[in-house]
């Protein structure tokens, strides 16, 4: 059987997925099992620019993607605010953006990989609808 390869898409909901079964298993050792998503639009941007900046302001267990011109994080170990407060890390490094804010936690905003994408997605849709 030929290997597949996966699409940036499909990589961060399989990431999101182990992410889930990851922490569902540890929380039974008393581990914290919050994560966060956030979405931060970032049009017209250098892929490889962006790495150079915000890799080392990251931590080696957060992941980022750049999906159709908008930055991707997935931070374990990270409620709301500590996404919010990665999101102004971000504003001041590449400028400010929507005011509504594009961040969802796990378990809080969606049990599953494809409920909390889903909801990453809707709410930056509505702030480009509105």
């Amino acid at each position: 059987m030929p290997t597949r390869t996966l699409g940036y898409k499909e990589m961060l909901k399989t990431l999101v997925e182990y992410q889930i079964t990851f922490i569902e298993r540890l929380a039974h050792e008393g581990y914290d099992k919050t994560f966060s998503l956030l979405l931060f639009p970032w049009p017209g941007g250098d892929e490889e620019r962006l790495r150079e900046l915000l890799l080392p302001l990251l931590r080696r267990s957060d992941r980022l993607f750049y999906i159709e011109e908008k930055i991707v994080a997935l931070l374990p170990g990270t409620d709301w605010n500590g996404a919010m407060k990665v999101r102004e890390t971000l504003e001041e490094l590449l400028g400010p953006r929507p005011e509504k804010e594009c961040i969802v936690e796990y378990p809080a905003d969606g049990s599953d990989a494809f409920e909390l994408i889903s909801r990453l997605y809707a709410q930056c849709d509505e702030i480009k609808a509105g």
